[in-house]
């Protein structure tokens, strides 16, 4: 990632006629990325990204209309909602991680709810200080200040610019609907799920085979034997027949009917159909035969791996089902089949069993001499 200097560095060496001009200059796309970059900022199935060069504290805000006519709103006092997340948030202070000439905000949906989407943008406060700011275009605290919002809705790239000052009014860059329910837009286009490999392996590894990108939370892995599941985990359960995710820890144990709190559970405890993906940070996580591994992925990178790798995506859906069938199917087939061998085996044990308790069975027959 680049470091926040370097960025500020390459904007302060550009050459123009005036401050404004700059500021004009460094409100692409290119730089845009540079600083989600920099920020390690995530992506989903729809992403809106504020940018702008000035240490007000302007914020980005998505407003969700559901279906069933509540409202969800996204800011920096409720940064998780509706299947989306405000994960970076800047200039809230004039100083530190958090503060930067070159700010950057992200809000991402991983699983995007049906309804009438609007971004915005708000001023929360323009700040001056002459002697850590001494450029003309900071000393005036009623100044607008320039900012664009990029929005990315399944890899189509669109953006909106505008002006805003302290204490003016919301401006609103974008206004959309997402089809379907409170369920989200579920699988396709945020998550690919892999088969289990037949021998032990790693992210790391499974990353090289597939060619996915690592980044840091994308990679989970499946539950498929009872084991600890760390209070605090992140959790995505798939529906193999829909095809559809609930994400998010705190529905998926409202769903499951699981408390918060650190947790044993398998396959068997699992609802038919289902599989339980838990997240993992570890890039050298070792990941056992017979598991599934499931990758977050933007939805360009969502839409290659479907092409190249359509035969291993095939065939994870196919064990998949075969192993969730009935909350444990694979354990179901497995004891079915050790009955069965031990039902075939009945009758011999019964015919030893009745040699051995005859009299002429008591006692072996006298050696001959």
């Amino acid at each position: 990632a680049l470091r926040a200097g370097a960025v500020f560095r390459v904007a302060h060496s550009v050459r123009c006629s005036s401050p404004s001009a700059a500021m004009a200059m460094s409100l692409d796309l290119g730089e845009l990325n540079k600083r989600l970059s920099r920020e390690k900022a995530k992506s989903g199935a729809i992403t809106a990204s504020l940018i702008w060069n000035d240490p007000a504290d302007l914020d980005l805000h998505a407003q969700v209309t559901l279906k069933s006519g509540k409202t969800e709103h996204i800011f920096y006092g409720n940064k998780k909602a509706a299947g989306g997340h405000l994960d970076v948030d800047m200039n809230v202070a004039d100083r530190g991680k958090g503060f930067s000439l070159n700010p950057v905000e992200n809000i991402y949906f991983s699983n995007p709810m049906g309804g009438k989407y609007k971004i915005y943008v708000t001023n929360a406060g323009t700040k001056t200080d002459p002697k850590r700011w001494p450029q003309p275009a900071f000393k005036d605290p009623r100044r607008k200040v320039p900012f664009k919002v990029y929005l990315n809705r399944e890899g189509k790239v669109s953006n909106a610019g505008g002006k805003i000052s302290d204490g003016c009014r919301a401006v609103s860059c974008f206004q959309f609907s997402i089809a379907g329910g409170a369920e989200g837009t579920g699988g396709g286009g945020c998550y690919i799920v892999f088969p289990p490999m037949e021998k032990q392996t790693t992210f790391k590894e499974l990353c090289a085979k597939y060619k996915v990108e690592w980044k840091v939370g994308s990679g989970f892995y499946a539950v498929a034997r009872s084991e600890k599941i760390h209070n605090g985990k992140e959790m995505l359960l798939q529906n193999l027949k829909t095809d559809k995710f609930t994400v998010g820890r705190g529905k998926c144990l409202k769903f499951l009917g699981w408390p918060d709190s650190e947790l044993k559970k398998g396959p068997k405890d699992l609802p038919a159909d289902h599989m339980l993906f838990v997240q993992s940070t570890s890039y050298n996580r070792v990941i056992p035969p017979g598991t599934h591994v499931l990758f977050e992925v933007t939805p360009a990178e969502h839409a290659k791996h479907k092409k190249v790798n359509a035969a291993a995506l095939k065939e994870a859906q196919k064990r998949a089902k075969e192993m969730a069938g009935g909350g444990g199917g694979a354990a179901a087939k497995a004891g079915a089949k050790a009955k069965a061998k031990a039902a075939a085996a009945a009758p011999k044990a019964k015919a030893a069993a009745k040699r051995a308790a005859s009299p002429g069975a008591a006692a072996p027959a006298p050696k001959r001499r």
